[in-house]
């Protein structure tokens, strides 16, 4: 049991360096709506199969498990997406001024 998990486990993470190279190449936010919006139709589509059909149990929780690794990268696009946007935004100059404090006297 423990090598499968080993196994599913190294399958996770070639599947995060393939998203990050994926979201490295993709420059523009439209792209990488399309490749969320089309991650999020794979998820509904496998939640509606496993509500009509009848599968094994051990079907059943690695379709689970896929379904976790298709938010996971949704949710990888969406943070590489947020960072291109805080790039875009413009940056505020703070400009300091100096203050004098005077007291007053007596």
């Amino acid at each position: 049991m423990g090598g499968r998990r080993e196994k599913g486990a190294e399958a996770a993470k070639r599947l995060e360096r393939h998203i990050e190279e994926l979201v490295a190449e993709v420059t523009t936010k439209e792209t990488m709506t399309h490749f969320v919006n089309a991650g999020m139709e794979v998820v509904q589509a496998a939640n509606v199969a496993l509500s009509q059909m009848e599968v094994p149990e051990e079907t059943r929780a690695r379709i689970k498990k896929a379904e976790k690794e298709v938010l996971l990268a949704a949710k990888s696009f969406i943070d590489a997406v947020l960072m291109e946007l805080e790039k875009e935004a413009p940056k505020k100059k703070t400009e300091l001024k100096k203050v004098e404090i005077k007291r007053k006297s007596k």
